[in-house]
C-alpha cells in the first residue's frame, strides 16, 4: 500500500512538474520552431496570440514525456527519504 501511495504521489508530482516546464517553454517555442516567428522579438501581443496553438502542440508532449521520465525519478527520491 505504501508503494501504491508513492506511485500516485510521484505521478501527480511528475504531471505538475511537466506542466510547469511546458508553461515556461511556451513563450519561447518560436526559437525552437524556427521561421519568422520569434516571441522574444515580436512583442507580447503576438506572443500571447500564439500561446493557444503552442499549448495544443507542446502541452501534451511535455505532459506525456514528463510523466514517463519523472515518475521513476520521483519514486526513487521518495523511497530514499524513508
Amino acid at each position: 500500500m505504501k508503494t501504491l501511495g508513492r506511485l500516485v504521489l510521484s505521478a501527480i508530482l511528475a504531471i505538475l512538474a511537466s506542466l510547469i516546464v511546458a508553461g515556461l517553454f511556451l513563450p519561447v517555442y518560436g526559437i525552437v520552431e524556427g521561421g519568422s516567428y520569434n516571441c522574444l522579438s515580436d512583442g507580447v501581443g503576438t506572443c500571447l496570440s500564439e500561446i493557444p496553438l503552442s499549448a495544443l502542440l507542446y502541452g501534451p508532449l511535455f505532459s506525456i514525456a514528463g510523466l514517463l521520465v519523472l515518475t521513476p525519478v520521483f519514486m526513487t527520491i521518495l523511497s530514499w527519504r524513508d
